[in-house]
């Protein structure tokens, strides 16, 4: 684990954002980008901003396994509480067995998708509830007192549009989703700067996504955000932590980093290349360990050449590097 230094970004949304779950599917948005996603459109901004030439540089350091930054995946933040995915095959049934967690039913617990990222790091050491797929210290319900069971992001809208066949005229109406967040809520991923001479580059980057938008529909002006970078560190950072668990996706570099995940879920990332040059282009497909992953030991994983065959204006890549958050000790996972 390197240690750059580390900011919390917060993305506060000033218009709707839609993140494509499939290919060609547009009535379906995900609520959160994943760490390659992020990572594309901060390079493409960066781009911008500096050039190919720089851009290339830039993009060296990474294929060098000496990334000059680090990012993890986005994820929630409600009226100042971050939030962290849970572990992938966390014990949530010793936690209510010890108490710890108050629920009138088991159906509770698999809902569960979200933990305070300090209640995590310390074990949980309060009493907790389930508030639909988030796990509140019980004390804090009060700061959500609208419904008092579940927290809200925000809403799932659809916009109608009309697409037009060019020969025959013909109109098709089709229903375009997005997500609208509250004004108390938005998203934020951490950045690790490794290469200190480029701070204020990627910095300046982030700022020019938050203007040219994450995510699909930019040009109807979805996905723009405004950014906050506060600087943070990962307070009981254990280098001898028994586990580990992933921020961001991860492909292995290695068969023995593919043996130290002991709790995963596989995603495969797919889609277009998205670039001046390459617009409208599949590029290949690669699977990767999902956020929440749990390892036994550090990995880094890999950035991914996913270029396609013809495709001979620029490398295309898929970043899959581990972004690590070291589990506290006497943290319980099934089996352990």
């Amino acid at each position: 684990m390197s240690k750059g230094k580390l900011y919390r970004v917060s993305m506060r949304f000033t218009n709707p954002l839609h993140i494509g779950e499939k290919e060609k599917i547009y009535n379906i948005t995900q609520t959160f980008a994943h760490s390659d996603t992020l990572m594309s459109g901060i390079i493409n901004a960066y781009s911008l901003l500096y050039g190919n030439s720089s851009t290339n540089e830039l993009l060296d350091g990474f294929l060098r396994k000496s990334p000059p930054f680090e990012v993890s995946s986005t994820m929630p933040y409600v009226q100042g509480e971050f939030f962290v995915p849970k572990p992938v095959g966390l014990n949530l049934h010793h936690y209510k067995d010890e108490g710890k967690i108050e629920v009138e039913n088991d159906k509770e617990l698999k809902k569960i998708k979200f933990i305070r990222e300090n209640d995590l790091l310390y074990n949980f050491p309060d009493k907790y509830k389930v508030a639909g797929s988030f796990l509140l210290p019980k004390d804090m319900l009060y700061k959500f007192v609208e419904s008092k069971k579940a927290i809200s992001l925000g809403k799932v809208k659809e916009r109608a549009r009309v697409s037009i066949d060019r020969l025959s005229s013909s109109s098709n109406i089709y229903y375009f989703s997005h997500f609208e967040f509250e004004s108390s809520a938005g998203l934020w991923f951490y950045l690790r700067i490794n290469d200190q001479s480029l701070e204020e580059k990627i910095k300046a980057a982030i700022r020019l996504l938050g203007d040219e938008g994450l995510g699909g529909d930019r040009t109807c002006g979805l996905g723009s955000f405004e950014a906050n970078f506060e600087e943070s560190s990962m307070p009981e950072e254990n280098d001898n932590a028994k586990y580990y668990m992933s921020l961001s996706l991860v492909n292995p570099k290695s068969e023995d980093e593919i043996k130290s995940a002991i709790s995963y879920e596989i995603l495969t990332r797919s889609g277009y290349i998205y670039s001046k040059a390459g617009l409208g282009i599949k590029r290949k497909a690669v699977r990767v360990f999902s956020e929440g992953t749990v390892f036994s030991g550090k990995v880094c994983g890999r950035v991914v050449d996913v270029t396609p065959q013809k495709f001979s204006q620029h490398r295309v890549y898929c970043f899959a590097l581990a972004f690590l958050l070291p589990l506290p000790e006497g943290v319980m996972m099934i089996g352990s």
